[in-house]
């Protein structure tokens, strides 16, 4: 994904303390699906980790909107996902 919506996802999303204090490798992995216009039409967990992490992750779908339209040329349709 293009590092301005990166950054706008890795911002929102609060890494759960638990985990990131014993040390462990964890990974859950997310498909979403921004419009041209930068809002978020759609979130879903692809391959899902433990329940804490999963959790966390899913809060960013509060984050409905990129701050700025998609780059031009980045969404080969509508949407870019």
């Amino acid at each position: 994904m293009e590092r301005c919506c990166t950054i706008r996802f890795h911002k929102a999303w609060e890494q759960p303390k638990s985990i990131v204090a014993t040390g462990a490798k964890m990974s859950t992995i997310v498909k979403i699906r921004i419009e041209k216009d930068g809002r978020v039409s759609k979130f879903t967990i692809v391959k899902p980790s433990n329940v804490v992490m999963d959790e966390s992750v899913a809060a960013i779908r509060e984050t409905r909107d990129a701050d700025d339209p998609l780059p031009e040329g980045l969404a080969q349709k509508n949407y870019y996902e």
